[in-house]
């Protein structure tokens, strides 16, 4: 017991000792090293009462020591990145905390001794009830974050509750310098631990402003911990090197760095190592940005490079080549009028109305893409959308205009309403693709393939079940141990293949259409029902027999190693799929 009280008023003592190096910064560097470190010594405690879970049970349950070491690295964490906001850092690092609980819910079972009496239930009413207050709140704080009105209500009832203990938060401007620059010139920003916007405007001349958020007992106290705190600008031939000098011992909650910009003036933007978010709107220019944070850009003519973000980004109505390397959050891109390369090693990408082309090499990411491509793309069956390398990702496409290619592994892929050429090679996973026009070529490596409205010559291999319905020019497909499974409404405009070595093979085709069946089955039966023209007997183990063979007509060729081959008739066919009255397949 002691030992339990001990080890909870150290990580209290700690927790407070670091709000009070928070309010009452001192000028000594170790001051200022404790000050941005001491959530370490929460993971420490934390790690103390762990220990003492696994020696001798004392506490009782690793899930608050877990938590500890959880709440430590988060709060290291957002020291670390600049987040300054409780909103920001409970939206962000939810996620963490949920699952710091739930690995000590488990820890919890999976260590229980017989001495220790019953076994606990890992997920009790009572844990669900935690992990969904949790998750709960980090979505509120998430949508806090977007909704203004909610979260200045969330600033004044914790101006009620909290402002005698964190001070009140004021806003201090310094007054607008201004910018001589040149057609062409740039603006560089480096390490900036804050915001940055930079916008067009009307004004005639350039101008930078330095905005500084402080939360201290008043206004005079206030302005004493901002006035040290200043832009440093170095100009040359028109271009500006800016940064933010800051003293030791200033305490800062946040600061923006704004510009102002003339209206169609071109001028580039290089930022690098800036914690806080980066946002440009209405510019033109090439723009690099590098080792940041989140980045919006609204509105820019010219190319935009962003490499190794930290946040999520958004860019839209952007004309001009997009690249963007080891993004690993969420991503957004709507309206870009230009190629687009992509890097990302996780979160999500979300692509809508591009021109394209986009070429994407992704682990561990859901794509998204819609609307992507130009008629031009469509007319000349070029490829729009190349996704060279992927793998551990889930990719959806919709409404493509012009040709996909994808090599992926362990993904599953679905897409739809794809104009051009379709080329998908896939691994361990679903392969989905709904009305392509144009030729379709699918191999997937212990995957199954399902396909709907083909439009062109298809070819497919895979290692387990094959369905493909309505399709009009040639199929030719290959299974290794699954079922193939066809149906069409419309009659033959094509050769039609299909081989497996074991499963079974489901053919179902007009009983008015004409073709000429070639099935063989090595160890099981051809059957045949819903053709009035012609009845077997009895199942046989191959069968050449023709069908309404008025004039030249395509060729059925079925093989199968082991099981039955079924021909059934889908009726008669659909006066809209007449092949007269399609396209003619090359």
């Amino acid at each position: 017991m002691i030992k339990r009280i001990a080890t909870l008023l150290l990580g209290i003592g700690l927790i407070g000792l670091g709000a009070l190096f928070f309010l009452a910064p001192e000028q000594s560097l170790v001051t200022q090293m404790l000050m941005r470190y001491w959530p370490v010594f929460l993971i420490l405690a934390g790690g103390v009462r762990f220990a003492g879970y696994l020696i001798d049970r004392q506490p009782k349950s690793p899930v608050g020591a877990i938590l500890l070491m959880a709440l430590g690295g988060i709060l290291l964490s957002s020291r670390l990145l600049g987040h300054n906001s409780f909103l920001l850092i409970l939206g962000k690092y939810w996620f963490w905390a949920l699952l710091a609980f739930i690995l000590g819910r488990i820890l919890l079972q999976y260590l229980h001794r017989i001495q220790d009496g019953p076994r606990p239930k890992a997920f009790s009413p009572g844990a669900v009830l935690a992990m969904i207050l949790i998750a709960g709140g980090g979505m509120l704080a998430g949508l806090a974050q977007k909704n203004a009105v909610f979260h200045t209500g969330l600033d004044r009832l914790g101006g009620l509750f909290g402002g005698a203990l964190l001070g009140e938060g004021f806003v201090i401007n310094d007054n607008p310098i201004t910018l001589p620059v040149a057609a062409n010139a740039r603006l560089a920003f480096s390490e900036v631990p804050g915001d940055i916007e930079i916008s067009a405007s009307n004004e005639a001349q350039a101008s930078i402003q330095l905005t500084k958020r402080v939360r201290a007992q008043n206004e005079t106290k206030a302005a004493e911990q901002a006035e040290n705190v200043r832009l440093r600008i170095d100009s040359r031939g028109g271009n500006h090197s800016i940064r933010v000098l800051i003293p030791e011992d200033a305490s800062l909650s946040g600061l923006t760095v704004r510009v102002q910009l003339p209206l169609n003036l071109v001028i580039g933007v290089d930022a690098q190592n800036v914690s806080g978010q980066i946002r440009l709107t209405a510019l033109r220019g090439d723009h690099a940005i590098r080792d940041c944070n989140s980045v919006t850009i609204y509105g820019n003519a010219g190319r935009v490079a962003i490499e190794n973000p930290t946040g999520p980004l958004e860019l839209a109505e952007v004309q001009g080549e997009v690249t963007l390397r080891n993004t690993r959050t969420s991503l957004l891109l709507r309206e870009i009028k230009g190629a687009i390369t992509l890097e990302s090693s996780g979160g999500s990408v979300t692509a809508q109305k591009t021109s394209g082309p986009i070429r994407i090499h992704a682990d561990n990411t859901r794509i998204s893409l819609s609307e992507v491509g130009t008629d031009a793309f469509a007319a000349a069956n070029q490829p729009v959308v190349r996704v060279e390398e992927t793998a551990n990702s889930r990719i959806s496409l919709n409404r493509i205009k012009g040709g996909v290619s994808i090599n992926a592994e362990r993904t599953r892929i679905d897409a739809e309403e794809i104009t051009g050429d379709t080329s998908i090679t896939n691994s361990h996973d679903r392969i989905l693709v709904n009305r392509i026009t144009g030729a379709l070529k699918i191999s997937a490596n212990d995957g199954s393939v399902e396909s709907e409205e083909i439009r062109g010559a298809a070819v497919i291999e895979a290692s387990r079940n094959i369905t493909i319905r309505n399709f009009l020019g040639p199929l030719n497909l290959k299974s290794e141990t699954g079922a193939i499974e066809i149906k069409t409404d419309g009659k033959l405009a094509g050769d039609l293949q299909a081989i497996s070595d074991r499963g079974r093979i489901r053919v179902s085709l007009p009983e008015d259409g004409g073709f000429l069946l070639d099935a063989q089955t090595d160890r099981g039966r051809v059957r045949l029902s819903g053709f009035p023209q012609f009845t077997l007997e009895r199942d046989e183990l191959a069968l050449k027999i023709g069908f309404n063979l008025a004039r030249p007509a395509p060729r059925v060729r079925l093989r199968l190693g082991r099981g039955d081959i079924q021909l059934q008739s889908s009726g008669l066919a659909l006066a809209a799929s007449q092949p007269s009255e399609q396209n003619p397949t090359p």
